[in-house]
């Protein structure tokens, strides 16, 4: 792969205090540490109640002071840590405020580039600080994150061989592709695109609601059709110096189709696009990207594209499928 200056130099990873936030790091610092960034490691510091006796107010100031000081203690422990394992560490630093508001003023007033938090992953984002986090960052942020779930984050030491791009033929899809390649450079890794394409559905009887039956050579054509495309994205990834490869396989649900794909003996992430609005967009790719989440044995990069993409240029596009022909 072209030897291109990494577009990461710097990355915040948001920490709680818990273990569970702390499953992001190592990730993290490879990632610095392969991109020549800095990282950056920020927790919000929370105040308590406000007391209206001035006792119980004593009490939690005293309580809010020694807080603050396990908080500082906590981050430069990590801080000593990751710089003796050789990973640049720009600050540790506590913010205050409301968590969410906080963490997204902090990434736009240091100009980050890359986010990589742990989120539980089960059920869907855990509606606990680190789920909330993550969803509120999704929707507020136009800067690509990396979600890890603690099933992958011992994975983080096994040399990466593949990044996986779930396209779907959609310019915003796409939008995945840049910060994939981005990860895949400072890795070394490969890119692989997939596609998956649904059978062809027909019903033997018009009165009959459901579906009964799938056109084989309709399928097929779609799938083609989809191949086609693909060759096209990987011919441009490797004319900038990308090693792509790129299938598109025929399954009837998109998500389990794509995690079984996303097998963690070769790839070592996913990367979706997605438009962030009311969280995860519940339309294909959003819909698709939460399953991920939840399901991934290895960490899923979310992108939230800088602006619209429908009025971009009009990339390669999958043929239209052919009709059929009447049949007697």
């Amino acid at each position: 792969m072209a030897n291109t200056p990494s577009p990461y130099r710097s990355i915040l990873v948001p920490l709680d205090g818990s273990k569970l936030a702390a499953e992001a790091l190592p990730l993290a610092a490879r990632i610095a540490r392969s991109s020549g960034a800095k990282l950056r490691l920020a927790l919000v510091h929370q105040h308590p109640s406000i007391a209206v006796d001035i006792t119980v107010g004593k009490t939690m100031t005293n309580v809010d002071l020694a807080a603050r000081k396990a908080e500082r203690a906590y981050l430069r422990g990590i801080q000593s840590r990751l710089r003796e394992e050789g990973t640049r560490v720009a600050s540790a630093v506590t913010l205050t405020g409301p968590v969410c508001p906080a963490l997204v003023t902090y990434v736009r007033e240091l100009g980050i580039d890359l986010v990589v938090m742990a989120t539980h992953g089960h059920g869907g984002l855990r509606r606990a600080w680190l789920g909330s986090v993550a969803d509120y960052l999704v929707h507020h942020l136009r800067v690509p994150i990396l979600l890890v779930r603690p099933a992958s984050a011992h994975r983080a030491g096994v040399p990466p061989t593949e990044v996986l791009v779930p396209l779907d033929g959609s310019p915003l899809a796409e939008e995945a592709l840049g910060p994939a390649v981005d990860l895949a450079r400072a890795w070394d890794a490969g890119v692989s695109l997939l596609q998956i394409v649904g059978p062809v559905l027909l019903s033997t009887e018009p009165a009959f609601p459901v579906p009964s039956a799938y056109d084989g050579e309709l399928t097929n054509m779609a799938r083609d059709a989809a191949q086609d495309y693909l060759d096209d994205v990987v011919e441009r990834l490797r004319e900038e110096g990308v090693r792509a490869t790129g299938a598109a396989v025929i399954g009837w649900n998109t998500a389990d189709a794509i995690l079984e794909a996303a097998r963690p003996e070769r790839v070592v992430m996913l990367a979706v696009a997605t438009h962030g609005r009311g969280g995860l967009q519940r339309l294909m790719l959003g819909s698709v990207a939460d399953k991920l989440i939840r399901g991934a044995d290895v960490p899923v990069l979310v992108h939230r594209p800088a602006g619209p993409v429908e009025h971009k240029a009009r990339r390669a596009r999958p043929r239209r499928v052919p009709r059929a022909k009447a049949r007697s």
